[in-house]
């Protein structure tokens, strides 16, 4: 079964190693709260605009593979993971009674995911399925599924997407190239949010097709 990160999936003991390697290592360009000064926010709205719904494994790769930049002080594999450990634990994911192991398997099936009562909001990548129609504002997908967060580059999230259903209508923006011979086809767009009054629009990175009809 997928684990998920709200039931734990590092332990308190853990995190706390990760904090002293955070502080003597990390800290300087990532601010002691996690916040970012020359390094990238890893904690609070703008760390989850970027990760949510990527893996754990995502995460721990990026700080294996590029932290700290300047190669001054390579961590050891340990250290990585606990530094992911307080990571989450910053980010209010809870412990459990396992600690998280550098295990790429592992850690591949965890899904960065925010609290479902938390709302996306612009700029957040989303995922959404509908019957492809065209009208005189441009492409736009009808009868669509809920918006979800999604990643376009984590293997775990690349399961084919819900049926089309609802009346909801979801307009396509920037959509190249031209998807004239998919209109009626039921498609899987994935982009960025864009949420006003107007309504919600997805400025498109990838659109493909998953049933040659509509769902009625």
């Amino acid at each position: 079964m997928p684990v998920s990160i709200w039931d734990g999936v590092y332990t308190t003991a853990q995190a706390e190693r990760g904090k002293l390697v955070y502080d003597a290592r990390c800290s300087r360009c990532h601010a002691s709260d996690l916040r970012g000064v020359r390094g990238a926010a890893l904690a609070g709205d703008a760390f989850m605009l970027h990760w949510d719904a990527h893996s754990v494994g995502r995460l721990f790769q990026m700080i294996r593979d590029t932290m700290p930049p300047d190669g001054s002080a390579t961590l050891t594999e340990t250290e990585q993971i606990e530094t992911v450990a307080f990571v989450l634990q910053q980010n209010g994911f809870p412990p459990g009674s396992s600690e998280l192991p550098a295990d790429p398997t592992v850690l591949g099936g965890i899904q960065i995911k925010s609290n479902t009562s938390s709302p996306l909001r612009t700029g957040a990548l989303v995922q959404v399925s509908g019957c492809l129609r065209q009208d005189a504002g441009g492409w736009l997908l009808t009868r669509s599924t809920d918006l979800e967060a999604t990643s376009l580059d984590d293997p775990a999230n690349r399961a084919s997407p819900p049926r089309a259903r609802g009346d909801r209508v979801v307009r396509l923006m920037n959509v190249f190239p031209n998807p004239a011979a998919h209109r009626g086809h039921t498609m899987v767009a994935k982009g960025f949010l864009v949420r006003d009054d107007a309504g919600d629009r997805v400025n498109v990175a990838t659109l493909e097709m998953i049933d040659a009809a509509c769902a009625r």
